[in-house]
Order: structure tokens, then sequence, then C-alpha cells
């Protein structure tokens, strides 16, 4: 009797029983796969929203002020040139340091040349009079919209702005102009764009698919990725497409740009 317990003991899983285990492995499987695609799919929606509701704070005070926030002497493009802002940094220390992360009020500039535009156009709102720069990557032309939008009461003054520039994917977005190299616009023409930088190849299409209702070219139409290395309006020709490397891995970072004023001429060429 013990001999034949001993036996039954040590029996393996029946076809049965490996069945229902193969069967739980898989539901567990679908079940975290889908979680992902849920997560990924907020991530992407979080981005699309954070994108068109800063457009809709540039679009609300230019109705106030009659000009672009940033755009400093009222030439209908923002001065600061967001396209030359480093897009190689794969951390995104260098992008923050651009931003300031301080809450002190913003008031208009009141010297230099930045008293004289504050006169005749209303200038840009800076911290301790400082003059507006125009052409130049750095902390104060970068904060220049932010500043705006606060001094026109559409932003809160307790946010940082370090912090209002902040997008999902732990790195910034950049108010600012784009200089069209594609060689389907006059020469240097400049174009008022949001740049988002380092973001998921995956994430970067899903928002081109949102506002392009395509993901196919990744040169045209409003949202576009940008080149990795350049320092101007130069275009990826496909968002399965990075630096020149064809079919790359969805997490692959890319740096979108999305016009949302005036659209560049597309290159059929």
């Amino acid at each position: 009797m013990k001999k034949l317990t001993s036996t039954r003991q040590q029996r393996g899983f029946t076809l049965v029983e490996l069945s229902v285990v193969l069967v739980v492995v898989g539901l567990l499987f679908a079940a975290v796969v889908k979680g992902q695609e849920v997560v990924d799919s907020a991530k992407s929606q979080k981005l699309i929203n954070d994108i068109k509701s800063t457009e809709a704070l540039i679009q609300k005070y230019a109705q106030i002020k009659s000009r672009m926030p940033g755009d400093c002497d009222s030439d209908g493009v923002i001065d600061f040139p967001a396209d030359k802002v480093d897009r190689l940094d794969t951390g995104n220390s260098g992008r923050a340091n651009l931003y300031d992360y301080t809450t002190s009020q913003k008031t208009y500039a009141t010297a230099g040349v930045g008293a004289e535009i504050s006169t005749v156009h209303m200038g840009c709102a800076q911290e301790n009079g400082a003059p507006y720069s125009v052409g130049t990557v750095d902390d104060i032309g970068a904060n220049n919209w932010i500043n705006d939008l606060k001094l026109a009461g559409l932003v809160s003054d307790s946010v940082p702005n370090r912090t209002f520039a902040k997008q999902v994917n732990e790195d910034f977005l950049f108010v600012g102009s784009v200089t069209d190299a594609s060689g389907a616009s006059p020469n240097a023409a400049k174009y008022n764009a949001i740049i988002v930088q380092n973001v998921p190849q995956w994430m970067a299409r899903q928002v081109a698919t949102a506002i392009n209702g395509t993901d196919a070219n990744s040169n045209r139409s409003r949202v576009r990725q940008l080149v990795r290395n350049g320092a101007d309006g130069s275009y990826v020709p496909l968002w399965s497409d990075v630096e020149s490397t064809s079919n790359v891995m969805r997490d692959a970072m890319v740096s979108v740009v999305y016009f949302f004023d005036r659209i560049p001429a597309t290159n059929t060429d």
C-alpha cells in the first residue's frame, strides 16, 4: 500500500493540467501586453493634449495682445530660435537649464533694447528688466513665451517655467521659430512652431496620426520629424526612419516639430 501511494505522489502533470497552465499563462501575458498598450496610449494622448493646449494658450494670447507670446518686436515670428536647441542631448539637463525654475513675478523689460521695444510694442516679459534676445539660444529667449503668458494672466505665476514646459516623456517642449531648410520655402523662411524634444518614435507617430491624419511621411504637413543632428528645419522623410536608419526600434528617440501657424511648403522632389 505504501509503495502504491508513493507512486501516485510522484506522477507528473496530465495533459489537461498542462493545458490549463498554458491557458492561464497566455491570459496573463495578454493582460500585460494590453495593459502596456493602454499605458502607451494614455501617454500619447497626454502629449497630444499638451501640444494642443499650448497652441490654445498661444492663440488666446494673440487675440488679447495682437502678437504671439515671445514675438517681442511684433513682426509675426516668435523670436526664440527653437530649432537650434540641442537635439542630441539624450539627457535633458542642457534643455532644462534653458527654463527658469523660480516663481518670481515677471515684469516687462525696462533696459536697453527691451525698453525701446516695450514702449512701442509692449516688449517681452522678463525678470529684472533684462532686454530680450533674438536669434540666440539662451535662457532669456526660451522663457519669453511663458513669461508673456504669465503677465497676461493665462498661466499661474506659481508654476515654474521648467515645470510648465515639461512633457510626458520627461523632456521639454519649446515655442519659437523654425527656419525651414527643405528647399521648398523661400530662403531662410521662418515659421512659428512647437518643438517637442526626445520622444519615442511610436509616440511621435501617434501624434502625427492624430494631427496630420497619417504617420506615413514625416517631412510634410503640420507635424514633422526633425533631423536629429540638425539645427534648422530639416526633416526625416519617414517616421519609420531615424537618422538615415530604416525600420529602427519603436523606442528610438526623435524630435518633433508642430507648425501651429503657417505650414512650410512640401518638397516633392
